[in-house]
């Protein structure tokens, strides 16, 4: 391979203690070394990206549960009576409060998710969210009562 720096497998390798380097070496070279300096290419972009990302079926796991997670979480924003039909800006709105997640809802995790689930299920248990005013109903209504106020007086 003709490297000397391999920077990104021994981080790898220190997020992933279960795994031992000569073995996994081994696995990527067919038995043939366990030297990292002794792999093709290939076989090391190869490793590091199985250490990095996991293998493809625990990807498509992890996809499907952060899939299934996303969709609780839509029906109980229904629940509460927020579109959840193509209305990505209004799902964000209300994920970014500090007060539900603080978060934009595409970039919650799993665990972030399954947490937010609970979250909502005690808020529709309690009753549901309260009636906010915006500021432009709040400013909609005071045009309204001066307005009614000033044809009152005239």
């Amino acid at each position: 391979m003709g490297r000397s720096n391999y920077a990104r497998f021994y981080a790898l390798l220190g997020k992933n203690p279960a795994v031992n380097k000569d073995e996994i070496v081994l696995q990527f070279t067919d038995g043939r070394t366990t030297h990292l300096h002794e792999m093709r290419q290939c076989e090391y972009d190869e490793m590091c990206d199985l250490l990095q990302n996991g293998s493809l079926a625990e990807q498509e796991a992890e996809e499907r549960e952060l899939r299934r997670a996303r969709s609780a979480v839509l029906v109980r924003i229904a629940r509460l009576g927020i579109d959840t039909v193509d209305n990505w800006d209004g799902i964000d709105a209300f994920c970014l409060s500090p007060k539900i997640a603080g978060k934009r809802f595409a970039k919650m995790t799993a665990l972030e998710l399954r947490s937010l689930v609970q979250k909502l299920e005690l808020i529709i248990s309690k009753g549901g969210l309260k009636s906010v005013k915006t500021r432009e109903e709040v400013a909609q209504e005071s045009i309204i009562k001066l307005a009614k106020t000033q044809k009152y007086s005239s």
